[in-house]
């Protein structure tokens, strides 16, 4: 008997939003082969076919090729060359390596809007090591953000710095090798756009949603839809986030992250090429979530409808400050007695401070109300030691 949905779907990366990813297309009976270095990963229960080696590794990404129909990846950090290389050799590879390429490289991405005509902060691109001799004037008040080019990810490799001590040559080494020195824009509100756009040029972006970050760890505290900036903020947003995406010639999900100034400008801050932690709040809140539609996507199915049905905040599950290795969950029962709640646990082996664990949406046709559950259950929801 023929299944109507046998497409086999190659994840580079066993991580959680491979597994939610997954979790979205089980009732369509999809097979999924993982590549992850570690079996002790959120996608290993899932996968069909598991295949242990790195991310960048050439042969083993070419493996998981050879028994898949089409490869995606659920973290940006992957072999760019391979996957070009695939293609080539008519692999489909769902987003492009090419657009990998420019997003994985923080100075291509910055380069890439600036040759768009994609409102960006100003910047410059130069090696770490040149920091204190570049002239810091052209950047206004005293402090910029420091990015490295590559390796960044969840916030890691992004600093703000002052002037002075840039200028005094203390550069943390971490920042090592090129890197982005941009425009610190104080107090803006963080937005993002999930956009998604298929192979014949269809796009459709979801309802634009406000973030509000964590300063000690600089990750997503909780976000919440829809955003309550005026409607002609969420237009002008929604228009420079699909311009972007058509810019990139995308086929796939892309999270487009921006910043509203205080004078009301909107600024692109950074693409990611994947679902994203902006767009967790889809599963529950929204007609089709951010997974559904990059299944759709790689099946080759129409786009779903991106309405939001109901108001919705996200918040993440971070580990506990001071709380390593195995653990339990504190505050389940008062969790699962609260009506509109829905967790979503990673089933990480262990913990420790700062990592994702798992998150939770709460829904409420009062955003208000449905922002003072989430803030009760966060204090609730805690790890602890086992």
């Amino acid at each position: 008997m023929t299944q109507p949905f046998s497409t086999k779907i190659g994840i580079i990366g066993g991580g959680q939003l491979g597994k939610m990813l997954i979790e979205s297309a089980k009732p369509w009976n999809v097979e999924f082969n993982i590549l992850e270095a570690s079996k002790d990963c959120p996608c290993f229960e899932y996968a069909s076919t598991f295949i242990e080696g790195s991310l960048m590794d050439a042969e083993k990404i070419k493996e998981l090729a050879a028994i898949s129909d089409v490869i995606t990846y659920e973290i940006e950090h992957v072999g760019v060359e391979t996957l070009k290389f695939l293609e080539s050799n008519g692999t489909v590879v769902i987003p492009s390596g090419a657009i990998l390429e420019v997003i994985q490289d923080k100075g291509l991405q910055k380069q890439f809007y600036l040759d768009n005509n994609l409102a960006t902060s100003p910047f410059v691109i130069i090696d770490s090591s040149e920091a204190s001799t570049i002239g810091l004037d052209r950047f206004p008040g005293n402090r910029v953000v420091v990015k490295s080019c590559t390796g960044g990810y969840d916030g890691k490799g992004v600093s703000i710095m002052s002037k002075s001590d840039i200028a005094e040559g203390n550069v943390p080494a971490v920042f090592n090798g090129q890197v982005v020195l941009e425009n610190y824009v104080p107090n803006v509100t963080e937005l993002s756009v999930i956009v998604a756009r298929n192979a014949a040029g269809d796009i459709r972006s979801f309802p634009i949603v406000e973030m509000v970050f964590d300063p000690e760890i600089n990750l997503v505290d909780y976000l919440f839809a829809p955003s309550a900036v005026a409607d002609n903020i969420k237009d002008e947003a929604n228009t420079l986030s699909i311009k972007a995406i058509e810019a990139l010639k995308g086929v796939g999900i892309f999270a487009v992250e921006l910043f509203l100034t205080q004078e009301g400008e909107i600024l692109i801050n950074e693409i990611a090429p994947r679902p994203h932690n902006s767009g967790h709040h889809t599963i529950e809140a929204n007609y089709t979530s951010q997974y559904e539609q990059l299944m759709r996507i790689m099946l080759n199915m129409p786009l779903g409808e991106t309405d939001l049905i109901t108001p919705a905040v996200m918040t993440n599950i971070i580990g506990s400050e001071n709380v390593t290795g195995a653990y339990t969950l504190d505050g389940l029962q008062d969790f699962m007695a609260t009506k509109g709640a829905y967790l979503h646990w990673y089933n990480k082996s262990v913990t420790k401070p700062g990592r994702k664990m798992g998150h939770f949406t709460v829904l409420d046709s009062d955003l208000d109300a449905a922002v003072k559950k989430s803030h009760d259950l966060k204090k609730k929801l805690k790890t602890q030691p086992r």
